[in-house]
């Protein structure tokens, strides 16, 4: 390799995002073998222990030592904690709010994360996303092939974000697998009450985390006095306002209220949200993930 090319800089689009672990709080079932401890018991996994083969009648697993050992002449065989594989999904909001600057980036960023983890550690990965209607332009099946990671990053930062609304997500949440995924649910969740309930309803046997993208200047960050140019996210609509100390402070309140009545939905449903604010940053989700 030439100086030249050592010294080029790498192509967001195709560079590998870091896989960053994350654990459950279920054991899945199944039979695929994965990284998760399972229900039940099977041949492989971790070892349980011995138990008498007359509780377990699988001679395949006979322990001989132990067997000879046991001055009660008691067969023993091997006891596991089967490891097995899920699927991880992320589904996503894609209406318009969702490409107001640097959010879009960051939500591509994080399902991109997220997919090279799921493979990373044996499991299937799926993208799901909506607007006013389910996105098929923009959905992946469940799968564990190689590039997954770059395909999903380059679909959410290419597809166009134009819908006025969420509302198509609860339809998109039908097409997750019957069986229990861990499931990213990743918007800046401005959507009405009764909309994101039955959001939540339709996610119910699925093990959910919320991840709310968040937007400093959409909460304030702004200068205590001057002209600014405010937008609408959802029509693109635009509007002069005049910032002074006193507004910003209403605008301030007003945002701190709406994250805090998110936060309190969630917890009354046994939720934890993970904040993304203005960039991604994959130490604070891997910290979230093995605190969850």
């Amino acid at each position: 390799m030439s100086p030249r090319e050592a010294d080029a800089p790498s192509d967001p689009a195709t560079e590998m995002p870091p896989a960053l672990p994350y654990r459950l709080r279920w054991r899945p079932r199944g039979e695929r073998p994965g990284a998760h401890p399972a229900l039940g018991e099977g041949g492989d996994g971790t070892f349980r222990g011995l138990l008498p083969l007359i509780a377990r009648p699988d001679p395949r697993r006979i322990d001989l030592r132990a067997s000879l050992r046991d001055p009660f002449e008691t067969i023993h065989v091997r006891n596991f904690a089967p490891r097995r594989a899920i699927t991880v999904a992320v589904l996503a909001d894609v209406s318009a709010s969702m490409a107001f600057d640097g959010v879009r980036e960051a939500a591509a960023e994080l399902a991109a994360t997220l997919a090279a983890s799921a493979i990373a550690g044996g499991d299937a990965f799926a993208l799901l996303a909506a607007d006013d209607e389910v996105r098929d332009d923009i959905d992946l099946p469940a799968s564990r092939r190689r590039g997954l990671a770059q395909e999903v990053r380059a679909r959410l930062l290419d597809a166009p974000f134009t819908g006025r609304s969420a509302g198509g997500l609860a339809e998109a949440a039908v097409r997750l697998p019957q069986r229990r995924c861990l499931v990213f649910l990743v918007s800046d969740f401005l959507l009405p009450a009764s909309d994101l309930a039955a959001l939540l309803d339709a996610l119910w046997r699925h093990d959910v985390v919320p991840v709310v993208l968040r937007d400093s200047r959409a909460e304030g960050d702004l200068p205590a006095f001057g002209l600014i140019e405010a937008r609408d996210a959802e029509t693109g609509g635009r509007r002069l306002v005049l910032m002074r100390p006193s507004l910003r402070e209403r605008w301030r309140a007003q945002a701190k209220s709406r994250i805090a009545a998110l936060d309190d939905l969630f917890a009354g449903r046994g939720l934890g949200a993970f904040h993304l604010s203005d960039r991604f940053d994959a130490d604070a989700l891997a910290d979230f993930l093995a605190h969850r």
